[in-house]
């Protein structure tokens, strides 16, 4: 256990104190409190004000209309004749110009919200449509027929599953989206990152007399199993730093305004895919670093290094692309298969835990299948490692082929 230590802290502290490690966790954590005020960067940049009063400059009966319009629509403005002067710094002044047709002129201190400009434009719009319906002397049931859309039907099969997938994104939860999209992209940088780092580590040690001392010392098993727990580890802890600033960041910063403006509320599914993208993010990086372990043991020579781990960079990447896109469409054939699938069960899963037709028991077994994966790949790693630790064989395919003769 002593010398198991010593390589773990050994190992452990000089990733931790590393320039690249610390200037790529401090880049996350400041995009994670940027991102926390997303709405206040945003005001920043706009320099549009909110009206909350609009003075009307109108004769009595135009005024009377659009004043009810606006009452009718539940508006926040409030209405008033104007009185002259400027307009107010909270206010805006809208000025009837033409009655046929209706032409308005608004004069502000600042720029309006898009929001109040679409609200203010659809009652004018209203305004000058029952005005025009009065110039025309329309009968009630006339009036009814100008709003009525002609009735459609589409009967067209290949359309069926597109018709699936507009429900799916209606029905679909932007916190819950932002929580697995959140979960694959950083597993996927992590494991990009990391799973070099530890293929290197190994390689490096192979390749040198190194290797030779270490092992009259230490047992390769103890050695390799020291290594991966390190750099596991090392990868947790940048993850425990990230999860540590998204909780400072809701305890400091108010989310009441960025909640309600991208409409970021919790449903039933939120707690659970937020469990399971946890469990599987941490899996995922076990799992993937271990078999990056498991590879760099075939290695004899740096110049094989980026072949050997071409594996973990196609298999992340694409179980990448299968969560990515088919968030919309993850009832299909290819999302059940592949979330069963190992290499891509930690991309896959969180994408199934979104949706309420993901059993708890699915959702279990896909846990299992990592760690059963896990147990295996960490056994073959430390297997093929105490075999080949002294190899001077050059090429992959020869490591493998004394490997199994041994």
């Amino acid at each position: 256990m002593n010398k198991f230590m010593t390589t773990f802290l050994q190992t452990y502290v000089s990733k931790v104190r590393a320039k690249s490690f610390i200037i790529s966790t401090l880049i996350i954590v400041l995009l994670i409190f940027l991102a926390a005020n997303i709405d206040k960067i945003m005001d920043i940049f706009d320099s549009s004000e909110e009206v909350t009063t609009l003075q009307v400059d109108a004769e009595e009966a135009q005024y009377a209309s659009i004043e009810s319009m606006f009452e009718s629509m539940d508006s926040e403005f409030s209405i008033e004749p104007y009185e002259g002067g400027d307009a107010p710094p909270t206010g805006a002044i809208l000025t009837l110009e033409e009655t046929d047709p209706l032409t308005f002129t608004i004069s502000a201190e600042n720029d309006l919200p898009e929001e109040q400009k679409t609200e203010i434009e659809t009652a004018l719009g209203e305004v000058q449509r029952m005005n025009t319906i009065q110039a025309l002397n329309l009968s009630p049931e006339e009036t009814a027929s100008l709003g009525e859309a002609p009735a459609i039907n589409y009967d067209i099969a290949s359309e069926e599953g597109a018709e699936e997938e507009e429900e799916a994104a209606a029905e679909m939860n932007p916190l819950n989206s932002i929580i697995f999209y959140v979960t694959v992209i950083i597993m996927f940088f992590i494991i990009i990152n990391y799973a070099s780092q530890i293929g290197t580590e190994i390689a490096m040690e192979k390749t040198s007399r190194v290797i030779e001392m270490i092992v009259s010392s230490v047992p390769p098993v103890t050695h390799l199993m020291a290594k991966i727990s390190a750099m596991i580890s090392v990868s947790l802890t940048q993850l425990f730093v990230f999860v540590l600033a998204v909780v400072a960041a809701i305890q400091l910063f108010d989310f009441n305004d960025l909640i309600s403006e991208f409409g970021l509320e919790s449903n039933d599914r939120t707690v659970t895919l937020a469990i399971y993208s946890l469990i599987y993010l941490v899996l995922g990086l076990i799992l993937y670093l271990s078999i990056s372990a498991l590879l760099g043991s075939f290695i004899s020579r740096m110049e094989d290094l980026q072949q050997a781990l071409l594996p973990v960079t196609m298999f992340s990447l694409i179980g990448f692309y299968i969560a990515i896109f088919n968030i919309w469409t993850s009832e299909n054939m290819l999302v059940t298969v592949s979330s069963y699938v190992p290499p891509f069960t930690p991309f896959v899963m969180p994408l199934r835990a979104m949706h309420e037709g993901t059993s708890q028991v699915e959702l279990l077994l896909g846990v299992l299948i990592l760690l059963v994966t896990i147990a295996i790949v960490i056994w073959l790693a430390a297997s093929i490692y105490r075999n080949s630790v002294l190899s001077t064989d050059k090429g992959i395919l020869k490591n493998l082929k004394r490997i199994r003769r041994e």
